[in-house]
């Protein structure tokens, strides 16, 4: 799967993303590897999907800071699959963000090459296999 850099220089890739009523709204999402979550959404994206709020949760930002953020539950659509996970919801208008969980979920590496504007998310190798036990 390709994605593209955005007027900032940022990776960027194509994902949907639903809620309970199962319809899909399509978003380009910045890949952010200093995120550890699932999905950020600015909460004017989250209101037309209809997800359903689930909580709160601390969220430690870049600058040792931490605030405390709304969690829904939702779907991301991607690649021909669907990984179901929490959702921060952000006050401020911001751009949608993928993190590495999202990376663990869909079992998906992030490559990159600035130099030549490539953005790809390919499959992870599968995990070396557990030494035997004898």
């Amino acid at each position: 799967m390709n994605g593209t850099y955005n007027a900032s220089g940022n990776p960027t890739i194509e994902i949907e993303v639903s809620g309970p009523l199962d319809t899909r709204f399509p978003f380009t999402a910045m890949v952010d590897t200093g995120f550890s979550g699932f999905l950020l959404l600015p909460i004017l994206n989250a209101f037309p999907i209809g997800l359903l709020l689930q909580g709160t949760m601390p969220i430690t930002l870049a600058d040792g800071t931490t605030q405390t953020k709304l969690t829904c539950l939702g779907s991301i659509h991607f690649d021909g699959a669907e990984e179901i996970g929490i959702i921060i919801i952000e006050w401020q208008n911001t751009d949608v963000l993928v993190g590495m969980e999202f990376l663990r979920r869909f079992r998906k590496q992030l490559r990159l090459d600035p130099i030549n504007g490539i953005v790809e998310i390919v499959d992870a190798p599968a995990p070396p296999p557990a030494p035997a036990v004898i």
